[in-house]
């Protein structure tokens, strides 16, 4: 799939700056100063994720952690720290493989990387307490997304929570309430070199594609999946607009 393979090129070229578009994070760039940098914001997200779980879903267990779409581990490590058992997922094999060297560099040796969600099984039978995922899902076809986003809460324990991030509109397009209007080949040629300075991408980079959800899908499917009760948190990445979404899966006795 196109998003299997530039996400694989990411991984090759420029694993952290496919992670975080900063400059600082280029391969060329990065100095030990700027890649403590880089995890000290991944330290930062979960524990603001966590903070935000509790008050949306009240207490939760982060005993066995789910990361999906780990990359390198930025969100995996803090995550793990806080974790007995802690899987991460991504399907290209260049992010796991530094993922791996990031883990071993903060002696976590608990943490178990794999391709894909059929590899993994947080042990004893047991589902995960936490599943998280962060500008992630954005990257996928949401019609694959939403597959995904059903098998992370079929791996959820009842009580379980997830914290998933999507993005669903883009506010350039705010006339049409966020939906991207139908435009021409020429206009859409045009536009793409604006696109990429605006994300820092250059021609020589791998793509990175992205792409938004109904909503009202992805609502349909979490009650589906179990979930009910929750929150949800705005988030603006240079104007492609998301949330998090907070979901709490019930008991099959109290659904």
């Amino acid at each position: 799939m196109a998003s299997d393979t530039e996400w694989q090129a990411w991984g090759e070229k420029d694993p952290y700056f496919g992670v975080l578009t900063d400059e600082r994070y280029r391969r060329g760039k990065l100095t030990a100063e700027s890649l403590e940098e880089f995890f000290r914001t991944g330290r930062s997200h979960i524990e603001e994720i966590l903070a935000a779980c509790r008050r949306h879903c009240g207490e939760l267990s982060t005993r066995r952690s789910l990361d999906f779409g780990c990359g390198v581990g930025r969100l995996l490590i803090p995550l793990a720290e806080v974790s007995e058992v802690c899987v991460g997922v991504d399907i290209a094999a260049a992010m796991l493989r530094e993922a791996a060297l990031n883990c071993a560099r903060y002696n976590l040796h608990h943490v178990r990387l794999a391709r894909t969600l059929e590899e993994i099984d947080p042990g004893d039978g047991a589902g995960f307490s936490f599943v998280h995922s962060h500008m992630v899902l954005q990257h996928l076809d949401p019609q694959r997304g939403l597959s995904i986003i059903a098998a992370l809460l079929s791996r959820l324990d009842s009580g379980g929570v997830a914290a998933l991030h999507l993005t669903y509109a883009h506010s350039k397009h705010r006339a049409n309430q966020g939906v991207r209007p139908r435009a021409s080949r020429v206009a859409r040629f045009l536009s793409r070199p604006l696109a990429r300075i605006r994300r820092r991408i250059t021609r020589a980079d791998p793509q990175m594609l992205m792409y938004a959800y109904d909503l009202n899908r992805v609502l349909f499917l979490a009650q589906d999946c179990g979930v009910r009760s929750g929150g949800l948190q705005f988030t603006d990445h240079a104007g492609h607009l998301g949330v998090i979404l907070f979901l709490r899966k019930y008991p099959a006795a109290l659904a």
